[in-house]
């Protein structure tokens, strides 16, 4: 596998930051035009490098993703805040034969819940 400059610099940058957008890593890479962040992204993701996560409509992030070491997401709907979270996908109980890599769960956190 090759790794030009800009997916190397992606890669380092998704080191140090959990979850960012292109527009997040574009602006640490401010040399690079949007699109070269994008394509590069995509590759990373072919490459099983980097994972997506469809925070809502409106925004997706990106992560590393670390060999050995796996988790979930919580989203809120109402502040957007992700945070990570452990589901046993042994549990989930799903029609048909199946197998499920992550789950992304939204609701809303204890902050924006008036329960």
């Amino acid at each position: 596998m090759k790794i030009s400059i800009y997916k190397q610099k992606i890669i380092d940058i998704l080191k140090k930051n959990h979850l960012l957008s292109i527009a997040d890593i574009h602006d640490k890479i401010p040399e690079a035009n949007f699109s070269t962040i994008f394509r590069n992204i995509e590759i990373l993701k072919t490459e099983g490098l980097v994972k997506q996560i469809i925070a809502d409509k409106d925004l997706v992030l990106y992560e590393l993703i670390e060999k050995g070491h796996t988790h979930d997401h919580f989203v809120c709907d109402d502040c957007g805040d992700v945070q990570i979270i452990h589901i046993d996908k042994k549990d989930l109980h799903i029609k048909g034969k199946s197998e499920v890599s992550e789950v992304t769960v939204h609701g809303k956190c204890s902050d924006c819940c008036s329960c």
